[in-house]
């Protein structure tokens, strides 16, 4: 029996997958010729050695981004402000020097702290260590003319240890000793004992008008009271500053305070325990007390603030 003729949408259907097999065919072939081309365009790079500008320009970047900053071949070959700031630091231990000598350590160090090349830092160096050793060469000889002119009637060792007195003081500022020097706040304050107890430390000796036994009412009052105490040193041949003359002060120097609005003669008595430089101005000075117990208590503060009118000697502790 003769087959039947295939229907139109049969005639369809075979045309749809012939078409289908040859476009799959044609895909392989295209994947297959852009893959070899791919895959050989990378090795002819390789092979030649060339990179594409791109990555080349990317490349150089990130060269000159990983890349130290260059600094300049005449830089400076040390830290100058270092350098400055130490200098300045001998004015703690000096500030006893003449203020011209300490304003041209000021203006040495303000010049090393400014140097941009290393020519500069170098000479400005040598003129701030020049400077600074004329600062202490100036402190030292004033220290000699107040031995000298004290040594007829100090009794007392001179050249004495500032720091153990500074570092007993600042121990027993606000813990007190008193197991060893009593405690006399109770009766009019313990300022003028405790400072009596730093100059032992110095390395001062009792005597016959400036004693203590330790035990409470067994001092003198040269040793425990402001008004003595002054008139002891007045005796010793010291000499002193005042308020409008600070030039001349050091850390462990000695003053004496007249508080105005009591008009009770000398009231209180504290030793020097900061002396800060100040350009253009007097120094700042700050003293270690009892009573008013701290540790650096500034001197116009405690003059005008703290009271009234007030006035004080700084006796300089040969």
């Amino acid at each position: 029996m003769p087959t039947a003729p295939p229907t139109r949408a049969a005639r369809r259907r075979r045309i749809v997958r012939r078409r289908r097999a040859v476009a799959g065919a044609l895909s392989v072939v295209i994947v297959a010729a852009l893959t070899v081309g791919v895959f050989g365009f990378v090795r002819s790079i390789g092979e030649r050695g060339e990179v594409p500008a791109a990555d080349a320009a990317a490349a150089v970047t990130d060269v000159r981004e990983s890349s130290p900053p260059s600094t300049p071949t005449d830089a400076p070959t040390f830290d100058t402000a270092a350098a400055a700031d130490a200098a300045m630091a001998v004015l703690a231990d000096y500030s006893d020097a003449a203020r011209p000598t300490e304003d041209a350590l000021y203006t040495a160090a303000e010049k090393l702290r400014a140097a941009t090349t290393s020519a500069e830092a170098d000479a400005a160096k040598t003129e701030t260590d020049t400077a600074v050793a004329a600062v202490q060469a100036d402190a030292e000889a004033y220290r000699a003319q107040l031995v000298t002119a004290s040594a007829g009637k100090n009794t007392q060792p001179t050249n004495g240890d500032v720091a153990a007195q500074m570092a007993y003081l600042h121990q027993y500022v606000f813990q007190y000793n008193s197991a060893e020097w009593g405690d006399y706040n109770a009766y009019g304050g313990d300022c003028t004992n405790f400072v009596s107890q730093g100059l032992i430390a110095r390395g001062w000796k009792t005597d016959r008008s400036w004693y203590s036994k330790g035990a409470m009412w067994t001092a003198s009052k040269p040793w425990i009271a402001t008004a003595a105490m002054g008139s002891y040193f007045d005796k010793l041949g010291f000499s002193y500053s005042t308020e409008a003359d600070l030039d001349r002060v050091r850390v462990g120097d000695v003053g004496i305070f007249s508080w105005g609005e009591t008009q009770a003669g000398w009231d209180h008595t504290m030793t020097v325990s900061k002396v800060e430089y100040v350009p253009g101005g007097p120094p700042i000075v700050s003293f270690i007390s009892h009573n008013y117990d701290g540790e650096y208590r500034e001197l116009t503060n405690a003059l005008y603030v703290e009271h009234q009118n007030s006035t004080t000697r700084i006796y300089h502790i040969p």
